[in-house]
C-alpha cells in the first residue's frame, strides 16, 4: 500500500513537472490576453452579419455561469456598437461609407488576434522548426473567424429549434441530459478545431483527439467547480462592482489552462508518431526538442518589434 502509494505520488510529481516545464500557464495568459482582445470585435461582427443572434440558452447553461455576465455586456455592447437600440445590425449603412469600411476592417483585423496567436503559441508548444508566414497566417486566421461566425449562426439555431421540440414533447431531465451531450460535443468540436489549427504540421481528426478528449474532460470538471463556486461563493463582498469581471477572468484562465494542457498532451501523441515528428522536427530527428527559453525569446521579441 505504500509503495502504491510513493508511486502514486511520484507519478503525479512527474506530470506536474511536465506540464509546468512546459510554461502551460504562461501560454494560458498570453492566450487569455489575446482572447479578451478579440471577443469584443468577434460579438460585433457576429451582430453585423447575423444580427441579435440569440445565445442566451448557452449563457444560461451551469458551465458557462462564471462567464454568462460579462459575456452578456459584451453582446449587449456589440448590438450597441453596431449601431441600433433594437439589436438589429444595418451591415450595409456601415460598410458602404469611408469612416464604416475603416471601422469593419480594424474590428476584423482585432478579433483574429486570438487564432493568430493561438498558431504562434502552438509552435512554441511543439517546438516546431516549421513556421508559417505572417500574412499568410493573419489571413487563415480571418477565414477561421467567418466559420466561427457561421458555425455560431447555425449552432445558435440548432438550439432555438431543438429546445422548442424537447420543452413539447421530453421531461425537463431528459432535456436537459440532451444538451448537456449536446455541449459537451460542441466543446470537444472546438477543442479539435483549435488543436489543428495550433498545430505547425496538418495533422487529422485522430491525432488531435487525443488532447481534445482531455480538454473537454477538463472544461467539463471546471465548468462544474465554477458552477458550485458561484452557488456558494460571494465575490461581490471581496470585489465589490468588479466583481464579475474578477471571476469572468478567472474562468477564462482556468479555461485556456485547460486547452493548453490538452495540446501539450496532445503533443506528446504526436511526437510518439515517426511520420509526424519528422514533418515537425526534420528527418532522423525524432522527438527532438528545441530549447523552449529560445522559442519563448524570439517568440516576444517578435512582438515587440511588430514583426508578427
Amino acid at each position: 500500500m505504500r509503495e502504491f502509494a510513493v508511486n502514486a505520488y511520484q507519478g503525479v510529481k512527474k506530470t506536474i513537472k511536465y506540464y509546468t516545464d512546459k510554461r502551460f500557464s504562461t501560454i494560458a495568459g498570453t492566450l487569455v490576453y489575446f482572447f479578451l482582445m478579440s471577443i469584443t470585435p468577434f460579438l460585433l461582427w457576429l451582430t453585423l452579419v447575423f444580427g441579435n443572434v440569440d445565445v442566451s440558452r448557452f449563457l444560461n447553461h451551469r458551465l458557462l455561469e462564471g462567464a454568462s455576465p460579462v459575456l452578456r455586456y459584451l453582446k449587449s455592447s456589440a448590438e450597441a456598437a453596431a449601431g441600433n437600440s433594437d439589436g438589429t445590425a444595418r451591415f450595409g449603412d456601415i460598410a458602404f461609407n469611408g469612416a464604416g469600411i475603416v471601422f469593419l476592417a480594424t474590428s476584423l483585423y482585432s478579433s483574429s488576434n486570438f487564432f493568430y496567436h493561438l498558431r504562434r503559441s502552438g509552435e512554441i508548444v511543439y517546438e516546431s522548426q516549421s513556421l508559417k508566414g505572417g500574412i499568410k497566417l493573419r489571413l487563415l486566421s480571418v477565414a477561421l473567424i467567418g466559420a466561427a461566425l457561421l458555425m455560431i449562426a447555425l449552432v445558435a439555431g440548432i438550439s432555438v429549434v431543438g429546445t422548442t421540440f424537447m420543452e413539447m414533447l421530453l421531461p425537463a431531465e431528459i432535456s436537459d441530459a440532451i444538451s448537456l451531450v449536446f455541449i459537451t460535443a460542441l466543446m470537444f468540436g472546438t477543442a479539435v478545431v483549435m488543436n489543428i489549427f495550433a498545430c505547425p504540421q496538418k495533422i487529422g481528426l485522430f491525432d488531435a483527439a487525443c488532447g481534445s478528449l482531455l480538454t473537454t474532460a477538463l472544461w467539463l470538471v471546471a465548468g462544474t467547480g465554477f458552477g458550485i463556486y458561484m452557488g456558494f461563493a460571494s465575490p461581490e463582498k471581496l470585489y465589490g462592482k468588479i466583481a464579475s469581471l474578477i471571476v469572468f477572468l478567472l474562468w477564462c484562465y482556468v479555461m485556456m489552462c485547460c486547452f493548453v494542457i490538452g495540446m501539450i498532451n496532445n503533443r506528446r501523441h504526436i511526437c510518439n508518431r515517426p511520420v509526424l515528428s519528422e514533418a515537425l522536427y526534420g528527418k532522423g530527428q525524432k522527438n527532438k526538442e528545441l530549447s523552449s527559453r529560445k522559442l519563448f525569446k524570439d517568440y516576444f521579441t517578435a512582438i515587440k518589434f511588430k514583426r508578427l
